[in-house]
């Protein structure tokens, strides 16, 4: 069977590199979960890789990060492994 999503190396890349960029604009969690209408425990369990973002929740969570759909969807894609068929 396999493994989750939530546990695969790129996925936490991807989630280590969203709480890299909150920590570089100098936010807390609080405040952005306040931004995000979000408890703050939610965006704490996002954070430590016990509840996983679907993919609303990703673009919504970039946009408050300042990051354009474009460039959030170039993180996801940089973290993908490359299929041998291209």
């Amino acid at each position: 069977m396999p493994k989750k999503t939530i546990y695969a190396k790129e996925y936490r890349e991807l989630v280590d590199g969203l709480r890299r960029i909150r920590k570089d604009l100098g936010l807390t969690q609080v405040a952005l979960a306040e931004a995000l209408g979000w408890p703050q425990q939610r965006l704490s369990a996002v954070e430590s890789g016990s509840r996983r973002l679907d993919v609303m929740e990703y673009f919504v969570l970039a946009d408050k990060l300042g990051l354009p759909p474009e460039r959030a969807l170039a993180l996801i894609l940089a973290l993908l492994p490359r299929r041998r068929d291209q």
